[in-house]
C-alpha cells in the first residue's frame, strides 16, 4: 500500500475510535500529529504500531474497575495459596481499601484514583478507604485488606508495598500476614502474565483479581509478528527513534533497551485515560527532541 494511503487508512480508524468515544479528542489524543514524528518511509510501519495500541478512557476504565470487583467471587484461582471463593466473599464483610504504594510514593499515584472509584462505583463508604498506616494496623487485628491499583507489569510496586516497612513502624504487610492471616486482595484492571507470575511466587497468599491478562502475544514482541525479520526492523525502527526521546525516569536514562521497549522491556501497546504505564513503549508517551510529539503524555 502507498505510504499516504497507509497513513490516511489509520488516522480514519483513530477518528472513528474517537467518534465512538472510545478514544479521547485532541488534544489528549494526537495520532496525527504522532505520526508526523516519523520520516514519510517510516510513517507506515508506525502506523502499524499504532493500531494496536489499546487505549482505555475513563467509561472503559469503569467497567474494568467493576469487572475486577466481581470477579473475587467469580470461583476462579487467585493465587497459589489465597482463599477460595467463599472465604473472600465473607472477609469483604471486614475490609478496608488501600492503593499501593509507588517506591517512590507520590499523591498522584493511580492507586489514589483507584480509591476514588471505589467509592463511587462500588459503593465502599468513605470509612473503608484507608491509607498505609491504617491498613497496617487493621491488618493487625485480622481484618482484611484491598489493594488498588490499575496496573501491573513487574509486580515490583505492589510486592514493595507488601514486604516493605513502609511507616516506619517495623512492620509489613507480609510480616503481619505471617502473624494474623488477615485476607488480602489485590484488585487491578490489566496485568501482565509476567507480573501475575512474580507476585503469585513472591506473595502466593494474596488474590490478586485482574480484568485482563497480557500475555507475550499482546506485546510489540508479536503484534507485529515475531519472526527475525519482524524482530530486527522492530528494533531498527525504535532504536532511530528513541534517540529522539528526553527520558525523565531515571531508568530510561540509565538503560537504552528500556528506553526503546518500556520499564523491563514489556513491550507494551497500552493507555489508560488516567495515566500511561512505563513498560509501554516509551514512543508512545515520552518527551523529545525537534518538536517531538507524544501520542499521549504520561501523567
Amino acid at each position: 500500500m502507498r505510504e499516504d494511503l497507509a497513513k490516511r487508512e489509520v488516522l480514519a480508524r483513530c477518528e472513528a475510535l474517537k467518534a465512538a468515544s472510545f478514544w479521547c479528542p485532541e488534544p489528549k489524543l494526537r495520532p496525527r500529529a504522532w505520526l508526523d514524528n516519523f520520516a514519510p518511509s517510516d510513517q507506515q510501519f508506525a502506523g502499524r504500531l499504532l493500531e494496536k495500541f489499546n487505549f482505555y478512557g475513563a467509561g472503559l476504565t469503569d467497567a474494568l474497575m467493576i469487572a475486577a470487583f466481581n470477579s473475587i467471587s467469580d470461583g476462579l484461582p487467585k493465587g497459589p495459596a489465597a482463599p477460595k471463593r467463599e472465604a473472600l466473599i465473607k472477609s469483604l464483610d471486614s475490609a478496608v481499601f488501600t492503593p499501593v504504594r509507588g517506591e517512590q510514593p507520590n499523591p498522584t499515584d493511580s492507586g489514589y484514583l483507584l480509591c476514588r472509584k471505589a467509592r463511587q462505583l462500588l459503593r465502599v463508604p468513605e470509612s473503608h478507604v484507608a491509607e498505609t498506616a491504617s491498613a497496617l494496623e487493621h491488618a493487625k487485628k485480622g481484618g482484611t485488606v484491598v489493594f488498588l491499583d490499575d496496573f501491573i507489569g513487574s509486580g515490583d510496586q505492589f510486592l514493595h508495598t507488601w514486604r516493605e516497612d513502609l511507616v516506619g513502624s517495623g512492620d509489613s504487610f507480609k510480616t503481619i500476614q505471617n502473624d494474623s492471616n488477615f485476607t488480602a486482595i489485590y484488585i487491578t484492571l490489566v496485568s501482565t502474565d509476567f507480573g501475575l507470575v512474580n507476585i503469585n511466587r513472591e506473595a502466593p497468599t494474596v488474590a490478586v483479581c485482574p480484568t485482563h491478562v497480557i500475555e507475550n502475544k499482546s506485546t510489540v514482541f508479536e503484534v507485529l509478528g515475531k519472526d527475525a525479520d519482524t524482530l530486527a526492523k522492530l528494533d531498527e525502527f525504535l532504536t532511530k527513534y528513541s534517540s529522539r526521546l528526553l527520558p525523565s525516569d531515571p531508568w530510561m536514562a540509565k538503560n537504552v533497551d528500556w528506553l526503546k521497549y518500556g520499564y523491563k522491556r514489556r513491550g507494551l501497546l497500552l493507555g489508560f485515560e488516567h495515566s500511561i504505564p512505563d513498560a509501554t513503549l516509551p514512543i508512545f508517551w515520552a518527551p523529545g527532541t525537534n518538536s517531538w510529539e507524544p501520542l499521549i503524555e504520561r501523567n
